[in-house]
């Protein structure tokens, strides 16, 4: 618990101190608030707001939590919380914590936005949530490989994908994202959340199970310090 703790305390300073962090999430609530303000009477402002919401989720979410973890490769921290005895779990939650946290203030905010309340309002909040943490575990795991410097292509395509599938009537784009977690999202905030959207979540469920799948592999071949990535070149040099 001190570790996650130490972690937390450290990453949410971090999120705080770079404006970059938390510069573009702002940017897609403030878009759909000036057009509650400005546009006509008669707007469907969940609809419009479940654009926004997407890509706060895939491309904030996967970029934020995949640049927690290249800055810490980066400025060594990753070895040196090896070398404290940080385990790959606790490094995990303390900085998806921080993340799950700032989401919740978002999605509150677009919730408002979009007007809904009561149960609708917690069905939001709840399918919005489970898709930020798979968004938050997939940019960790590609942070943490070798795809780290695509991470941003891969938010994006998250967060445009499902809104160009839904909002263009793109069906071949439709097919392509049909099975992620943003696009089943996406499709549930348009519609009623008066009853819960149990089959979004279930496929939203399964995303994160692979994708927390991949991390527990990814992590077993290079470890959070990189040790054990170099332990396997310095045996294959002698």
């Amino acid at each position: 618990m001190k570790n996650i703790k130490a972690i937390f305390t450290k990453q949410l300073l971090s999120y705080i101190k770079n404006s970059a962090r938390w510069g573009a999430p702002a940017t897609f609530l403030v878009i759909p608030f000036l057009f509650l303000i400005l546009a006509p009477a008669g707007v469907n402002m969940a609809v419009l707001t479940a654009q926004f919401v997407i890509m706060f989720v895939g491309i904030s979410m996967v970029g934020g939590s995949a640049g927690f973890i290249i800055e810490d490769k980066t400025t060594m921290n990753l070895r040196f919380m090896g070398m404290a005895g940080v385990r790959p779990y606790q490094y995990l939650i303390g900085t998806c914590a921080v993340l799950l946290l700032v989401s919740l203030g978002f999605l509150i905010l677009f919730g408002l936005i979009s007007g809904h309340s009561g149960e609708a309002m917690i069905n939001f909040l709840i399918l919005a949530m489970l898709g930020a943490a798979s968004s938050m575990l997939l940019g960790i795991t590609l942070g943490l490989s070798k795809l780290a410097p695509f991470t941003m292509i891969f938010g994006i395509l998250l967060g445009v994908g499902p809104v160009i599938a839904t909002d263009f009537g793109s069906d071949m784009v439709a097919q392509i994202f049909h099975l992620t977690f943003t696009y089943q999202v996406n499709s549930a905030l348009r519609d009623d959340l008066a009853t819960f959207p149990m089959e979004a979540a279930q496929i939203v469920l399964i995303n994160m199970a692979v994708i927390l799948l991949g991390f527990i592999i990814i992590n077993a071949r290079v470890g959070l310090d990189g040790e054990r990535l170099g332990k396997k070149r310095e045996a294959k040099v002698r």
